[in-house]
């Protein structure tokens, strides 16, 4: 890898650490005519795989793979799915009562 190379991968990581910044203090809300919860869950989804692809790059860099950095990343990873579920299981369900 070259000079420039590694100044592009940088500018790559700052962009992406600039987009999530920003949707972390976006004031979220459904797009007017969406599902919110199909809208939340594919958000959530996508989320979940760049925690997954967080990991990798981090290993990556850090000259190959690194299964702690690989076993925190699944778990955030998870961690993600699991609030999405949580959000779409409809009220009641966990009690068997109808929703």
């Amino acid at each position: 890898m070259d000079v420039d190379e590694g100044h592009e991968l940088r500018g790559l990581v700052r962009n992406a650490h600039e987009a999530l910044t920003e949707l972390g203090r976006a004031r979220l809300a459904c797009p007017a005519g969406m599902d919110r919860f199909d809208w939340s869950a594919d958000l959530l989804d996508e989320l979940a795989r760049v925690a997954l692809e967080v990991g990798e790059a981090a290993s990556a860099v850090v000259g190959g793979s690194d299964e702690d950095l690989a076993a925190r990343a699944r778990e955030l990873s998870t961690a993600i799915v699991r609030r999405r579920n949580d959000a779409l299981t409809p009220l009641g369900a966990s009690t068997g009562e109808p929703a």
